[in-house]
């Protein structure tokens, strides 16, 4: 409404003089508010200002304590870097056993993370029961690149990755030993069989490349890998024995021979999952072999 509109003069004063005073009104309404909440923080302030300060004074005290803790870690040598850990596809518990996971299968397991030409039938999966990797009917390891399955250790050759993980592997990076390797995993995991059933005669056949130009023939001289594998170590599970061939090997890393670490971590994972080393002992030793 337009108090110009408003012909009577006395009604159009009556109106601003409503307003002016409902105006005031709300002004002082405002302050005595305002006033109230400022007396209010002073009380406040007053009341707690013991503990705030006490505050203070324990936070003061804390930095001057750890300030020459701060200074005597920057004089410290620089902490060894660990090796980087693959993360598999999805989140494990920090409990379970730890996989340590060199550069080659750090490359292979982060192609198969991205599901984008990977072999998912004969090769790696994830059981949806227990949540481990397996290969057909058997959990797998991996120690650093090796792949561990049973009691074998199978050394961890790009071309071994490469039969394993790839829809079509390519055969320029896979030799022979790399090929009868993965042929012997395939039948002692039963991966060739329906439903990874030991039991079943039928092979898992499909139309896919990779069964037509390798599986095939594998499955056809399935006998003759039974067994067998090269570059495979042996870990034996009694902890007496892995602990004289752990000494044995110390002392002949000791001695100069740099090519029997990979049995050593073995080894060690194998004390770690028995429960005979625990995980702090181990972390600190895999940083000092």
């Amino acid at each position: 409404m337009s108090f110009l509109k408003i012909s009577d003069p006395k009604k159009r004063d009556l109106i601003v003089e409503d307003f002016l005073k409902t105006k005031r009104n709300i002004q002082e309404n405002f302050l005595t508010e305002r006033l109230g909440e400022i007396s209010t923080q002073r009380e406040l302030s007053k009341l707690f200002k013991p503990i705030t300060e006490s505050q203070k004074d324990v936070k003061e005290s804390l930095i001057g304590e750890l300030k020459p803790i701060r200074e005597n870690l920057k004089q410290l040598p620089a902490a060894p870097q660990l090796q980087a850990i693959a993360a598999p596809p999805e989140d494990e518990d920090e409990d379970e056993d730890v996989m340590r996971v060199g550069k080659i299968a750090h490359q292979y397991l982060s192609e198969y993370a991205t599901k984008q030409n990977v072999d998912k039938t004969f090769g790696i999966y994830k059981n949806p029961i227990d949540k481990q990797y397996y290969i057909g009917n058997t959990p797998i390891d991996i120690r650093e690149d090796n792949i561990v399955i049973g009691d074998r250790e199978y050394e961890g050759t790009p071309g071994l990755w490469e039969l394993i993980i790839s829809k079509k592997p390519d055969e320029n990076i896979y030799s022979q030993g790399d090929f009868d390797n993965y042929a012997n995993i395939l039948v002692e995991t039963s991966a060739l069989k329906q439903n990874n059933n030991p039991a079943e005669t039928a092979p898992k056949s499909s139309r896919s490349w990779k069964w037509r130009n390798l599986l095939r023939q594998i499955w056809r001289d399935r006998s003759q890998y039974e067994g067998q594998g090269t570059d495979v170590v042996v870990i034996p599970s009694d902890p007496d024995a892995l602990l004289d061939r752990l000494d044995l090997l110390l002392a002949s890393k000791a001695a100069g021979n740099t090519g029997v670490r990979n049995e050593i971590v073995g080894i060690c994972d194998e004390l770690l999952r028995q429960k005979v080393m625990n995980k702090s002992f181990y972390k600190n030793f895999m940083l000092h072999i």
